[in-house]
């Protein structure tokens, strides 16, 4: 990984439950032993410390098996213990200076005070001044003020450290390959979804033109022209997984331009999509579908046509679309009914885009069907 995504796998193991409700449990075993042993109950800051001490190693002993330099998850079983060896002695040695003052006991043996800990053996006192024959006694200056238990314990917790980061650097890895796969097939079927929409839209602009060729056959040419169009923005527009919205509003109006030529003024339409919208990112063939809805099920097949009202607005982040016409009701959806298979297979899409169930909506307004469709947008 590079540094920006070892800072936000680093900051991900902080906000998950399992990492604090591992530490929570270690703190419980750890006091809970030492009360078996029959020690003093410890004070609160003393309680907290094995389990603030197990979530800081959770938490940072995988960073340095994850640095990688570049788009790898982790890095090879030498250049890891290389990397994870200074740094997991430079973060057990600051612990342990931070555990108690220099020549006391090891960690969470006794509590701050003068007197030795429960269970200690006692020694005779030993009266300070010089003895006879000899000087003052003099203590010797230590490099590294530490009491030589902690070197022990410091040692431990340093192997400890080493193999938790590599536990928690596979398993997070193994978990990314997973989630890569899972991504990937739903893209492969996300792209399946959105080719079978492209023989479906050209089915149905066919069987409408198949009406003009016999009543209008100047109108049915400039369709076929249209037409032309519409396949090769279709073919562009469909193979992509996000586009800009004013791709689908070109592919839109090429799809209404053939349903005048054949609607004629039996078609009413209303479009309220700010052209400042265009440059947003999103899954395509989204609305396409919704119009070709309202059009085949509500505005063609109503005796004297209909009304088409279409809507796009941009609400804290997220793209809101209304597609509503006036017309028959759509039938209830059941199995081999419903609106049909652009809906179907929009809600498939949506389904693996991650989008909730009621992202994408269809009601009845007194006299308007309504199809509201809410999108995560990227600039």
């Amino acid at each position: 990984m590079r540094a920006s995504a070892v800072l936000q796998a680093t900051w991900q193991r902080t906000r998950r439950p399992r990492t604090w409700g591992a530490a929570l449990l270690f703190g419980l075993a750890w006091n809970g032993a030492r009360a078996l042993m029959g020690l003093r109950w410890p004070g609160v800051a003393e309680a907290l410390t094995p389990s603030l001490w197990v979530a800081l190693f959770l938490v940072l002993a995988p960073l340095p098996w994850q640095w990688t330099g570049d788009g790898r998850p982790m890095a090879g079983p030498l250049r890891g213990a290389i990397q994870a060896l200074p740094w997991m002695a430079t973060l057990t040695f600051a612990i342990l200076l931070l555990l108690g003052p220099a020549g006391g006991p090891p960690p969470f043996g006794r509590g701050p005070g003068p007197g030795p800990g429960p269970g200690a053996m006692e020694r005779p006192a030993e009266h300070p001044g010089p003895r006879r024959g000899m000087g003052p006694r003099r203590e010797e200056p230590r490099l590294i003020p530490i009491h030589p238990r902690y070197w022990v314990f410091g040692v431990a917790h340093l192997c400890f450290g080493l193999l938790l980061g590599w536990v928690l650097a596979d398993r997070e890895r193994a978990e990314l390959q997973v989630a890569a796969a899972r991504r990937a097939a739903d893209e492969a079927q996300a792209r399946v979804l959105q080719g079978q929409m492209n023989p479906h839209v050209l089915f149905n602009a066919i069987s409408g033109l198949t009406e003009l060729v016999r009543e209008d056959p100047a109108a049915a040419e400039a369709a076929l022209v249209n037409l032309s169009e519409l396949l090769r923005a279709l073919l562009v527009h469909g193979s992509r997984l996000r586009a800009p919205l004013g791709d689908e509003r070109r592919l839109v109006e090429g799809h209404l331009a053939l349903e005048r030529l054949r609607l004629g003024r039996r078609l009413r339409e209303r479009w309220d999509w700010p052209e400042a919208l265009d440059g947003l990112e999103v899954p395509p063939l989204m609305i396409q579908p919704l119009v070709e809805n309202a059009l085949k099920h509500g505005v063609s097949v109503a005796v004297g046509g209909g009304s088409l009202d279409v809507r796009v607005a941009r609400e804290a982040g997220r793209l809101h679309v209304r597609v509503a016409n006036t017309g028959p009701a759509p039938p209830e959806e059941g199995p081999g009914e419903g609106p049909g298979m652009g809906l179907r297979n929009l809600r498939e899409r949506l389904g693996l885009l991650g989008a909730p169930a009621e992202a994408l909506r269809l009601r009845r307004e007194g006299d308007w069907t309504v199809a509201e469709l809410v999108l995560e947008v990227e600039a």
